[in-house]
């Protein structure tokens, strides 16, 4: 296991490189991923401690979000009276490259978009970016 960079660089947002759809993402303002598993105490009589634990159902959720124009290039890319929300599944590849050249990578497996919204906020000069909560099938932390 690799210890810490001492006085070294660290990965940042710069570091984070996003494909999907056979592209480069450079539009995204924001990724987030987890898996979750159902981890449960099990009792016994005759005490008031987990004597062990069970271990079951696993769910993995995200979201990325986009800068407005990017989603809006993915709608119009759709047939009339669909959504990003009908776009079958698909990957999404994350890469952390650090200047050592040293890549981490995860792929989210069978990724959908499950909401497709747009706001705005008065006196914010930043680009308006929309979060789209993502429903993920799997990630392979060792891609």
């Amino acid at each position: 296991m690799s210890g810490p960079v001492i006085n070294g660089k660290y990965r940042n947002y710069s570091s984070i490189r996003i494909t999907a759809f056979g592209a480069l993402f450079t539009t995204v303002k924001a990724i987030s991923y987890e898996r979750t598993d159902a981890i449960d105490g099990v009792k016994a009589l005759g005490t008031t401690k987990d004597i062990g634990y069970t271990q079951g159902d696993e769910k993995c959720v995200g979201s990325i979000t986009l800068l407005s124009e990017e989603v809006d290039s993915l709608q119009k890319s759709l047939p009339p009276g669909k959504s990003i929300q009908d776009i079958p599944p698909f990957p999404i590849s994350v890469s952390y490259v650090g200047d050592t050249g040293l890549q981490v990578s995860h792929t989210l497996i069978g990724c959908k978009f499950t909401k497709n919204s747009r706001s705005g906020e008065a006196g914010s000069n930043d680009a308006l970016g929309v979060e789209i909560p993502l429903y993920i099938a799997d990630i392979n932390w060792n891609a």
